[in-house]
């Protein structure tokens, strides 16, 4: 299965300075690989993504992907308070392929 991640994923892995959330983020991707269909499935807007529950620290964090025919795209991860909209954007490209 091809594993794709979004520059959003891509700039939030950049930033990670723990390495108990590094591993914790590893875990929680290696387990959506081997199963998509273990995250949860969102609702409304974001109704094509799935939410993947994990802990660092004690801290519980999401893995949001979506999963289509033969790939995976994870697009954020993090607490969920901020992780599906960042300061400035109105909604994700769901619609549109990954970059």
């Amino acid at each position: 299965m091809k594993i794709l991640e979004t520059s959003k994923f891509q700039r939030l892995r950049k930033k990670i300075r723990e390495e108990a959330e590094r591993n914790s983020l590893k875990e929680a991707l290696t387990e959506v690989e081997k199963n998509p269909e273990a995250g949860k499935k969102l609702k409304g807007e974001f109704a094509p993504l799935r939410s993947f529950p994990y802990t660092v620290k004690g801290q519980a964090r999401r893995l949001v992907y979506r999963r289509e025919k033969d790939m995976i795209v994870f697009f954020s991860f993090g607490p969920r308070g901020g992780i599906y909209r960042q300061p400035g954007e109105k909604k994700w490209g769901i619609g549109a392929s990954a970059a």
